[in-house]
């Protein structure tokens, strides 16, 4: 039986300020680039608000909100390959996952614009996949933390489509 890990994925005490930064949404968000080391040692980049409140999906999923100081959240992409590919595994086939696993969205160029905890897998009859009525814990660019079911993230109301892959922490 494989083990997995449920502790910080993150060395805070190396966390460092690399300069400021500002999140180009409507209403633009003021922070910092910072830079922190992944338990294994590896660095990666990511955002911390000015605010000490806000956060975005990925610091939910992978356990930034938990940061001294205020969250901080690693940014898409590269930052969150390594951290899959350094600590995760993908759940194959799909219908082996499980509450806590966590789904993360495919973009362009190797983008990850989106991640999610499951919280309540379905499945679909007869198949090896996630029905859209399975439950996520989701953060949503400034909207608040929120359990909703994956039909709405996939669906035309957050628009992050279907192209996702489900991940299990090994360490």
């Amino acid at each position: 039986m494989e083990v997995t890990e449920t502790g910080p994925l993150f060395k805070w005490e190396t966390m460092l300020e690399l300069g400021p930064h500002t999140l180009p949404y409507r209403e633009p968000i003021q922070g910092k680039i910072v830079e922190v080391e992944l338990v294994d040692g590896q660095k990666l980049k990511g955002f911390r608000a000015d605010d000490t409140y806000f956060y975005f999906c990925h610091g939910l999923t992978f356990g930034g909100t938990g940061a001294p100081g205020g969250p901080f959240s690693p940014f898409s992409g590269h930052e969150v390959r390594t951290i899959l590919e350094n600590h995760y595994r993908p759940v194959e086939p799909e219908s082996g996952a499980s509450s806590g696993d966590i789904l993360v969205w495919r973009g362009l160029d190797g983008d990850t614009p989106h991640s999610a905890i499951l919280v309540d897998p379905v499945f679909r009859a007869g198949e090896n996949q996630l029905d859209y009525a399975s439950t996520v814990q989701t953060k949503n660019g400034r909207l608040p933390e929120e359990i909703m079911n994956l039909g709405r993230l996939t669906g035309d109301e957050f628009g992050y489509g279907d192209s996702f892959t489900i991940f299990r922490r090994i360490r």
